[in-house]
């Protein structure tokens, strides 16, 4: 081969190598998107998506509760993987309550924990297990992967005010199990004052989850957990009811 085109070639394969290096490293999410549930639907059909936010869109599966499902979720889902330019995303609600454990069967009765909670912790370690296990199972993906799954940690639902140790073995079962059963990525979806007062605080940082999506945030520096990084910021409203969404 000439010399020229030997260079040619060699900076053609350079171009590519690092094209290919710039799309492995693009951030998971781009834009601005939205997150809708059962609100976001009328007698079972989902309002049309916004347009100024259809970058991507995240489908809450349970109904407000754990162990509960949300009635437009399929159709919500359905709706974002033909409505948005990304690979839709999914939440779940999470809790800790003891009366819960009634609600635990399966493989989730008998899980260990690998962050190494025992006793009455375990027990919670199972129920947030079973509230993971209880969710996916009442939801359909199709052919299409999630670009993660969300789980919601807010003051709305119950949790512990005395033992914050076991609020957060119930999060991190709930995250473990989501984590193995999508073999995704995980996230966490609260703001501030909520994950200060459900866990302790800051530090705290569930095992298999990576990122935080935060409620009310006005820029991307307001992670709750200083363990993960910041991937969404949810701030207003589209103009179909739903909160809006910008990536980080």
């Amino acid at each position: 081969m000439p010399r020229l085109l030997t260079v040619l070639a060699l900076a053609s394969a350079l171009f590519f190598a690092t094209a290919g290096l710039a799309v492995a490293q693009v951030a998971p999410y781009a834009g601005a998107g939205y997150d809708a549930s059962s609100y976001q639907c009328s007698n079972g059909t989902p309002v049309k998506v916004d347009p100024n936010f259809s970058s991507f869109g995240i489908v809450r599966v349970t109904g407000g509760r754990p162990f509960t499902v949300d009635s437009c979720r399929q159709v919500l889902w359905s709706q974002a993987v033909s409505g948005t330019t990304q690979a839709p995303s999914l939440y779940i609600n999470v809790a800790y309550s003891g009366a819960y454990s009634r609600k635990v069967s399966g493989y989730c009765s008998t899980a260990t924990s690998p962050e190494g909670y025992g006793g009455r912790y375990l027990q919670a370690y199972q129920i947030g297990c079973a509230e993971s296990d209880y969710a996916f199972g009442h939801m359909s993906t199709g052919s299409v992967t999630p670009t993660a799954w969300w789980v919601d940690v807010e003051t709305a639902n119950s949790w512990s005010s005395s033992d914050r140790l076991l609020n957060q073995a119930a999060i991190d079962g709930a995250a473990d199990r989501l984590h193995f059963l999508s073999a995704g990525t995980i996230g966490v979806y609260s703001y501030a004052s909520a994950w200060n007062t459900i866990t302790s605080g800051s530090s705290f940082a569930p095992v298999s989850t990576s990122w935080t999506w935060v409620a009310g945030a006005a820029n991307c520096t307001s992670s709750f957990s200083t363990g993960l990084t910041q991937r969404l910021r949810q701030s207003g409203q589209t103009s179909n009811g739903a909160d809006a969404d910008y990536a980080c």
